[in-house]
């Protein structure tokens, strides 16, 4: 078995799109409201140290990663104006932290068995966020605490394979201040655990086939619209 470390680090920069800065609404007055064109780009500082070990079968691999983001962007209601505002504004400050586990690997058990896996834990806080207090101490929207990821792959031969696969992601929330306890529900992101099945076949040179079957458990998730349930996908393809 051998080993490497591996750290990287990242400026990212978003400006805010036209629509964020200037769509908005008229008053009964003629008055322009909903918009801000002052808002400040998403600036954020991200990192992650990997250590990599190789093993007689596969890879193995343990990622810290973190994140600071300055401003982002996010549509809240402005409190500290009278009426509130609601639009597209500057969260002041997310601070994320993680860490991930994957392995990979072939041959493993039997001759012509493949495995991709990764387990996933991230801890994301807004810390602060002076025009909408309530969210400060929340979860980012859209961060699962935990995921996961699985797929087996099964050559049988060479020219036929058979593949398994799950995901999993924990409990998200869609607002700021996370008061949308129920994900399953519209513009709601709940959790999900699908499974699905894929058989593939290449009967010629040029010629491959697959039939396939997606969330086979036939898991009902939601993300802002409820996600398609169990679908059958036949799949042929020639190469030229």
């Amino acid at each position: 078995p051998t080993g490497v470390w591996k750290a990287s680090a990242a400026r990212p920069v978003r400006m805010p799109t036209v629509a964020e800065l200037y769509q908005g609404g008229i008053s009964g007055s003629g008055t322009l409201i909903n918009n801000d064109p002052n808002l400040q780009p998403e600036r954020s500082w991200t990192g992650e140290l990997s250590a990599e070990r190789t093993l007689d079968k596969g890879l193995l691999r343990l990622t810290a990663f973190g994140e600071r983001t300055s401003d982002a962007l996010y549509s809240q209601t402005n409190v500290l104006v009278t009426p509130n505002v609601t639009n597209v504004q500057n969260v002041d400050r997310i601070e994320t932290k993680g860490l991930e586990v994957a392995y990979n690997a072939g041959d493993v058990v039997l001759a012509g068995l493949d495995l991709q896996s990764s387990v996933t834990w991230t801890d994301s806080e807004i810390t602060r966020n002076d025009k909408f207090p309530a969210s400060v101490g929340k979860w980012q929207p859209r961060i699962p605490r935990w995921r996961a990821t699985g797929v087996a792959t099964y050559r049988a031969s060479d020219t036929l394979a058979y593949t398994l696969a799950a995901r999993y992601s924990g409990r998200q929330f869609s607002t700021l201040d996370n008061s949308d306890p129920n994900g399953f529900a519209y513009q709601g992101a709940s959790k999900y655990f699908t499974v699905d099945a894929r058989v593939s076949w290449k009967p010629a040179k040029q010629w491959s086939l697959a039939l396939g079957v997606d969330n086979l458990n036939n898991y009902q998730y939601w993300n802002f619209h409820p996600y398609s349930q169990r679908t059958w996908v036949l799949e042929a393809r020639y190469d030229l």
